[in-house]
């Protein structure tokens, strides 16, 4: 497995461990399958209409015909993207499987990166083009992740991500946590954060990562006046 670190925008040095061609083509595989499934309903509509409408069919076949054929280039397109911004950067197949897609800076990916990627997945990858960069490439990426600057990484699940809710249900003053952190947290500082604890044990330096961590938030929320209503919140991480 190779390792790739990379310096998030709040200059932290993150370590994550890319996903080979191995466990990327099998999750999509597995996505695949549940396209199919999507697929064969529309397929079978279709039959049913044949032989149980025949007179509808003969009618508005070309309609029939140009619907399921939008809603084939339709799921295709819209099962990743819907999936990947549902599921913070992983389908199905990627959750099964132990991976997820995030952009090159660490951050999680957006409407923008998710349509780009896939986009040229639907046009190139279903005629193995992907799989044959992603093995020549030294950071196994396809054409889709080069072009929308993402990358995907295993995920480590030795340690489970601490949530806001959880940090809230140990707080002594449940409201104050769910206000103030929910408040002040970005989606970035978010995902930040749980990235540390989904790979604190493989970083090399741990106790650095932790003590850049609490400095950081020690100094935002010094900044913001509410140090000590989330003192147990950085003592914690």
């Amino acid at each position: 497995m190779k390792k790739i670190k990379i310096l998030t925008p709040d200059n932290i040095e993150v370590e994550y461990l890319l996903a080979d061609i191995g466990s990327r083509g099998a999750a999509a595989g597995i996505d695949t399958l549940i396209i199919n499934i999507f697929l064969f309903f529309i397929l079978f509509i279709g039959i049913l209409l044949i032989n149980y409408a025949p007179n509808f069919w003969d009618k508005y076949y070309g309609w029939i015909i140009g619907i399921g054929l939008f809603l084939y280039g339709f799921i295709n397109y819209a099962y990743y993207i819907i999936a990947e911004l549902k599921m913070n950067g992983q389908t199905p197949g990627k959750k099964l499987v132990g991976i997820r897609t995030i952009r090159t800076n660490g951050e999680a990916i957006t409407f923008k990166h998710s349509a780009l990627r896939n986009l040229f997945k639907i046009l190139m990858d279903y005629y193995g083009i992907g799989l044959i960069m992603i093995f020549f490439s030294s950071n196994h990426k396809r054409l889709g992740d080069v072009v929308a600057s993402t990358m995907v990484v295993i995920e480590n699940k030795q340690e489970a991500p601490v949530t806001l809710e959880e940090l809230k249900d140990q707080s002594s003053d449940g409201a104050a946590y769910k206000n103030n952190i929910t408040y002040y947290l970005t989606e970035e500082e978010n995902n930040l954060l749980r990235d540390y604890y989904d790979r604190k044990s493989t970083l090399e330096n741990p106790e650095d990562f932790r003590q850049s961590l609490k400095e950081y938030f020690t100094e935002k929320f010094t900044e913001a006046g509410n140090l000590h209503q989330v003192q147990d919140f950085i003592d914690r991480i």
